[in-house]
């Protein structure tokens, strides 16, 4: 993956404090003086991949050297977890409630939970150890996909007990998938790729924009909408399921690595060197908040109440939406 996805990012118990610094920014366009702090971070300052919530209160972060903890109180005290794979770096986390969850780890393995990250057992290896897993989606406790390298595709409809190549067409990296429902989802990756799928992939087929760099991440909104980022400050955005992809201009060449959205209209884009991108109007126009800082972001959750962002340097910033 390009740059290892921007270098793969892109026990007992430890309670950190919660609170470590302010960082004061003015935001032209939206809320005067909105205030972004850091909510942790990691003494050994190792990257943090990414960043899950499954409401407003329970949420993880994973990162680099199986950097792995949670949280059940909104992110003020983080509790170490172990994955049983400590040197390890932990790509992506998934939960689809309080107790069942996935992690996407290096060296090509998915790796699940039934207990809260309690505990965790492998539940699929990549056997060629010169390729890997990227992202994993479950759209319920028995329907899943995860996707990796080298155009790989696999799919479940038991849980996870068993995998089952899909046929992906491609011998791109694939980097990122969702699903809006149970047959309609997307996969992007390296080239510009972008996956369509409306039968549960038992097909996939490409679709096309003008774009030709590495895409890493989509967020979709109902049945249809969906936007997507990518390298030299790319963002695409279709409002027909795929039919046509929009470009939408944005004053940034970095590269974009996150996005998500709250509801239809409020989003969040993080990228590298400190880039932070909102929107107000659906992903029409995207204007930059100062950070206050110029590591690189790679996760990004957004709640009813709050919006995370993971980073370079072991970094979580927390944002009180209003």
């Amino acid at each position: 993956m390009k740059n290892g996805l921007m270098k793969n990012g892109l026990i007992g118990r430890l309670v950190f404090p919660a609170l470590l610094g302010w960082i004061i920014l003015g935001m032209a366009g939206f809320e005067a003086q909105a205030q972004w702090f850091v909510a942790f971070q990691d003494e050994m300052r190792r990257d943090i991949n990414g960043v899950f919530f499954i409401d407003n209160r329970f949420g993880w972060i994973i990162g680099n050297k199986g950097i792995l903890n949670f949280s059940q109180d909104l992110g003020e005290e983080w509790t170490a977890q172990n994955s049983g794979f400590n040197e390890a770096n932990l790509k992506e986390v998934f939960f689809l409630n309080r107790e069942a969850g996935w992690l996407v780890t290096s060296g090509g393995r998915l790796l699940r939970t039934t207990d809260g990250g309690e505990t965790w057992k492998i539940a699929y290896r990549v056997d060629d150890a010169k390729q890997g897993l990227n992202s994993v989606t479950f759209v319920s406790g028995k329907q899943g996909w995860v996707v990796g390298t080298g155009g790989r595709i696999l799919a479940t409809t038991d849980g996870g007990r068993k995998w089952l190549p899909q046929q992906s067409g491609t011998s791109e990296e694939l980097v990122h998938v969702r699903f809006a429902n149970e047959k309609r989802g997307w996969i992007v990756g390296s080239k510009g790729t972008i996956l369509f799928t409306d039968d549960g992939g038992q097909s996939w087929e490409q679709q096309t924009s003008s774009f030709k760099g590495y895409l890493y991440r989509i967020d979709v909104r109902g049945r249809d909408k969906a936007w997507i980022v990518g390298d030299n400050g790319a963002i695409l955005r279709t409002t027909n399921a795929g039919e046509s992809w929009e470009r939408v201009a944005v004053d940034t060449t970095q590269a974009l690595l996150n996005i998500a959205f709250a509801d239809n209209e409020n989003g969040w884009i993080v990228g590298t060197n400190g880039t932070i991108l909102r929107t107000s109007d659906a992903g029409r126009a995207w204007v930059e908040q100062e950070s206050g800082s110029r590591v690189d972001y790679y996760g990004l959750a957004v709640t009813r109440r709050h919006v995370w962002v993971t980073g370079a340097r072991g970094l979580v910033l927390k944002y009180a939406r209003r």
